[in-house]
This record gives C-alpha cells, structure tokens and sequence, in this order.
C-alpha cells in the first residue's frame, strides 16, 4: 500500500506475519493431499488425454460469440456496402440470445456520409440488417433473426448448433477468449519490511493474485512483483537500536550468522523502540543518519544487517502468501532494487525539461494539478537533502519494467487513495519519455475492508487487525463449521479431510467475499456472511461444486459400463428441455465473461458469472433426471453437460484463488 502524497513517514508498503509457533497447531494448514480437493475436472483434462491416446482432433472451432460477430460483421457488409462502422453486439436477455445493436450508430455514419438516403430509419436499418444476417448465414448458426424495437437486431441461436459449440468445448476444454499475448508486470500486496502485514494489505494480495491468473489463463506472460518497501530512514534508526541492545540479532560481516534471529513480531516492536528513540534523542538520531548513509555507501556491516531484517520479513510474508495460496511465482523487487537507477530518471526528466527547482527540492509541475490554495501542485523527485521520493523510485520502476522487460500492460493494484499519485507518475513517465507511448499504464484502485459497522475495520482494543489473526479466525470458524456439521450427519472423516475442508473454505470464503464485491466499492467483512452456505459465497460455490462431483461418483458407481465423458467418448449433447438449453448457453458465456474481466479488471463478473452458473445448474438438475434419464443417450448428454459444468466451476474457482473440493 503506497504511501499518500505528503505523508513523512515511510508506509509505501506495510507488513508480514506472526511466526508459525504462535498459531495453534490443529489449525496450521498441511500440504494438500488428494482426499478432497479436486483434481482438474475431466472435461478440462481432456485434450491432454487425447493427445496422449494419439487421438487427432481439429484446431479449437471459432467460440459462439465470435461466430455470432462474424455473421453480423458480414450482413453490414452485405446490406451497406464500403461503409465503416463498428458492429456491437451483446448477449442479450428474454428477447433473444444476443442482440445486434450497430443499426442506431450505423444510421449517423450513413447521414454524415451523405448516404441518409440508404435507410429512413434505423428501425429500416435493423431490417436489412436481419435479412442480409440470415442470407449469409450458412452454417445454421441461427434460429431466428429479426429486427426489434427502434433499431436493434435480435438473434436466437439454433439448437442444432448450440449442441454442437457445446460439444467442442467438451472436447477441447474451457477455452480462454481470443487475443494476442502481451507482456503484463502486475505490483501488488507490496509490504514493508519490518512491519506486520495487516488488514490493509488484503485486497492488493487477493486482487492482484486472481488478476495475475486471469490474465495467465488469458494467453499473457506475467510478471508478479511485490514491490517491497526496504529501504529507507527507518533502517538507520533500527539497525542502531538493534546494535545496542540485541547484537546478536543482526548477524556479523562476512555473512556471519545472527547469535539469536529476531522474529518479525520482534522488529516491530524493536521499531516502535527506536522511532520514540529517535524523536527523543539527538544523539540517537545522528546515529541514525550516520547508519543509514554507511547504507547507502555499501558498507558490508550495515548492509549485513539490513540483509538480515530483509530476509526475517521476507519469511514472514511468506508464511502469510501459503496461507492465501498466492502463485509461488510472486517476485519479492523491493524499492532497493531501483536505487542505481534513480540518477538516469533525473537525468531524463533533466532532457524533458519538466524538473523546476522548489524550495530547494526538485520537482515536475503538471498542468492542471494545484493544491487547496490553488497554487501549483508539485511532485517532488528529490528533496533538499538530496534523498529521493516515492514518486523517483516508481518512475524507475516503470521504466525498467517497460523497456528493460518488455511490458507493454503494468498494472498497480493499491487502494483508491493512491488514485492521485499514480495520475500524475504515469503522466511524467509518458512526457519524460521514460514509459514508450504504446505501454499501457493502469492503477487499479479498490476500497476499504470496514468493520461489520461500517468504521474501520479494528480490533476490540482499537488497533489495526493483523492480516495473520483475521485469516487464522477465519479458519477456526470454517473449522467449528466443518465439524458441527459431520457431527449432524453422523460423518466420521480423518484430520487430513478436515483441515483440508476447513482451509478450502475458509481462505476461500475470505476470498471470495473480497473478489465478489466491486473492487473500487468499500466492503463490510463479516465472518457469518462469507462463511454461509447460500447467496453468492465461497462454500455456496464449493458446495455446488463438490454436488456435481458427487452425481459423477454415483453414476461411476451405478454405471460401471457408461464411458466417461472425455475427448475419447465425446457424447453428442441432447438439448432439448428449456433448463438444459439455459444451462448451457449460459456456459458458452465463459468467454466473453472472462475477455470482460481481462479488459475491466474486475474479478467481481467472474463471481457473478459462476453464482449464475450454480443457480441454472441447480434448475437443470431439479428438472432434468440425469442418472434416471429415459434413454441411454439423453443420460450421456445430462453426465456430459455435468461434465462441463464442474470443468467450468472449478477453472473459474482456481481463477479466484481457490481450490474446488472433491467432498466437503
């Protein structure tokens, strides 16, 4: 969590994690083992294990949206010819499957091009979109299509060929949308060292991880960067504290071993010790400074030391990152890893001419950003004493991950308070020439974690919630819920189930809670509403899940003979009742749902998009026998479309952040 313009402290980034000893023990998540949690769905394994049988199967066909785009893109062409207009079409509701919605925009390209004579009307233009829509419709992609409203073109989708999409993405797996591959950086959780992580670095640490797999999923190569705060005043001060009254923690020269490691929970308070020491003690304090510029020359001894507080917190977050099941593949590049590169950054806003001297600081002045007096607002780079800012070491930080990466997307997933400070950092990076024109530069801002009150989010005696305690209460609760709930049923499941249920669910239900709300809009964390069994939750979602995983199991069981629905036994899919018709158009929207969440940034539609898919399963199940189907092949179709569905909860669960569960 960036720190605020103007703030004089240093909170860039915030804090780790307790160590394991101080977690209850029945608690502490193991390994996980193939009890309960779910293997990849079959549907989504398939083309391996095609590939493997050496079956030949055809390239991936075109998805059902951009089969419905090329047509429509066609009939403009058909109907219009030599006319440019972008053709809009969405899925649509009761009316239709999706809708054509190019005639209104289409009718001002034709009157500004002189052209107004071609149609009266976009209603007339609606029609003879339609008809040329049908005409070139060869393929029988469509039912029906038919002009509606003031303009707008509604397209039913054939049975015939709904089976048939349904089919392929039985055969090939879940598919992400089509798109060229770019090189995305994701910065996101960004701690600082010697601090324990807190309820603040929540949302950067699930927001960012789930992008970063969305976007993988995508076609992307992505880089996940914990942009740590590791440098700095702060170090001065605590190094010589920490040499005065526990040597033996920091280690010696030469990569000599520390006496007695501190723990992190200990630097925390060795810091708070040595700030009070610092602003109370003149002595002190020019000690102090005197550390922190032996820092920044090299000296071995200091940096020893500092290497060790480094390595003390990186462990830490570590421990916090198992316990949230971040990708492993977050890289730790602190704010010390850009130090040789500030120099080169004046250097290039020197040659932009945007550096204006202030007060003897060093500053960019943008137009149109002016302070509460309405004078000018400065972004300073370098402070009178020479030191550099957090605006310097980000704008090093786009640098390197533009040019020296490759990046042409980089986004910055912090809280919406930081909105002001990434505004004006993006806009030097592109006038200083620091960042090409052609990368992309977005904050991807989100609110506040509050209490169920609505206040900020604390504990009873008023501080902020370590983020180790909120998760650790979390699973304490899913687990008293996992075990009320066997003892109902009379169940009697190993530890190995249990603490692997309770993890799934808990980290999960936090997750979830997280990634379901709109992530610029503040949220109430509240344990009981993440952790309930309806509406759109983490175990609502793992329970539906865990049911269709369960009618496969059964039909294995009654079913011994009835091949399973892969790539090898492709069943062809019956659709004829009006909730299996739903269910599975509903599954063809995975595609443009997940191109949306790529372009948005917003991990919520996924949410929105698997709770749908939970509730027209649900309807699908209630009105449609599976395992007593009237017919052999109606019972495969129902198994395949099961199939399916699990291969898709289960993607879009791992999207998220959390792992679906075989049994729960």
């Amino acid at each position: 969590c960036r720190a605020p313009r103007g703030r004089t402290t240093r909170p860039m980034y915030h804090d780790p994690l307790v160590t394991r000893s101080a977690v209850p023990e029945h608690l502490v998540p193991k390994p996980v083992s193939s009890g309960s949690v779910a293997p990849a769905a079959t549907a989504a394994a398939a083309p391996a294990a095609a590939k493997a049988a050496g079956i030949t199967k055809p390239a991936p066909p075109p998805t059902l949206l951009q089969e419905v785009m090329r047509l429509c893109q066609e009939a403009l062409a058909k109907a219009f010819p030599s006319v440019e207009c972008a053709v809009i079409v969405v899925p649509s509701g009761r009316a239709a499957h999706y809708q054509n919605n190019t005639a209104m925009q289409l009718f001002k390209v034709l009157k500004d091009s002189g052209r107004a004579g071609e149609a009266a009307s976009p209603r007339d233009i609606a029609a003879a979109l339609a008809a040329a829509t049908v005409a070139c419709d060869t393929a029988g992609v469509l039912d029906k299509c038919e002009a509606a409203g003031p303009g707008f073109v509604n397209l039913h989708i054939s049975r015939p060929y709904l089976e048939r999409t349904v089919n392929s993405i039985l055969l090939h797996g879940p598919l992400p949308p089509p798109g060229a591959p770019k090189r995305v950086v994701v910065d996101f959780s960004s701690p600082n060292v010697a601090k324990e992580m807190h309820v603040g670095h929540l949302r950067s640490t699930i927001i960012g991880d789930s992008l970063c797999r969305i976007l993988t999923f995508c076609g992307h190569t992505v880089a996940r960067v914990n942009h740590v705060g590791d440098w700095g005043t702060q170090f001065g001060m605590l190094i010589t504290h920490m040499r005065e009254t526990v040597p033996g923690a920091l280690g010696g020269v030469g990569g000599a071993p520390a006496e007695a490691p501190a723990a992190l929970s200990d630097l925390v308070e060795f810091y708070r010790a040595a700030k009070a020491r610092f602003d109370a003690e003149p002595e002190f304090a020019d000690e102090a400074r005197r550390q922190v510029v032996k820092l920044q020359g090299g000296d071995e001894e200091a940096l020893e030391a500092w290497r060790m507080l480094c390595k003390t917190s990186e462990s830490a977050f570590t421990e916090v990152y198992s316990l949230l099941n971040v990708d492993p593949r977050l890289q730790t590049r602190g704010e010390s890893f850009y130090n040789p590169q500030l120099p080169a950054v004046l250097s290039a806003l020197e040659e932009a001419q945007l550096l204006r001297q202030s007060d003897g600081a060093r500053c960019v002045f943008l137009d149109g950003y002016t302070n509460r007096d309405g004078q000018p607002l400065p972004v300073i780079v370098q402070k009178s004493d020479g030191g550099f800012m957090y605006s310097t070491t980000d704008l090093a930080a786009m640098r390197h991950r533009a040019v020296e990466e490759g990046a042409k997307r980089v986004l910055y997933v912090t809280d919406a308070g930081q909105a002001l400070h990434f505004e004006q950092v993006f806009t030097i990076g592109k006038l200083s020439g620091l960042v090409p024109p052609d990368v992309s530069l977005e904050h991807v801002p989100f609110g506040l974690v509050q209490g169920e009150d609505g206040k900020k989010f604390k504990t009873r005696s008023g501080e902020t919630v370590k983020l180790v305690d909120l998760l650790m209460e979390a699973l304490s609760r899913a687990r008293a819920d996992v075990e009320a709930r066997l003892a109902a049923e009379g169940r009697q499941e190993p530890e190995d189930f249990v603490r692997e249920v309770a993890r799934a669910v808990g980290i999960g239900a936090v997750k979830y809670a997280d990634l379901a709300m709109n992530r610029q809009s503040n949220y109430r964390f509240s344990y009981d509403k993440m952790l309930s069994l309806t509406g759109n939750t983490a175990p609502y979602m793992l329970y539906a899940y865990a049911r269709i995983r369960g009618i496969q199991r059964r039909a294995t069981e009654k079913l011994p003979a009835s091949p399973t629905a892969t790539a090898a036994h492709a069943p062809h899919f019956t659709l004829g009742a009006p909730a299996e018709l739903n269910l599975a158009r509903h599954l063809l929207r995975l595609g443009p749902t997940v191109a949306e969440v790529e372009r948005d940034l917003l991990p919520s539609k996924l949410c929105e998009y698997i709770f749908e898919l939970a509730g027209k399963f649900n309807q699908f199940y209630e009105a449609c026998p599976v395992l007593g189907a009237e017919t052999e092949e109606l019972r495969a179709s129902r198994l395949a479309l099961c199939e399916l569905t699990a291969a898709v909860l289960a993607l879009n669960l791992r999207l998220l952040g959390i792992e679906p569960l075989e049994r729960i």
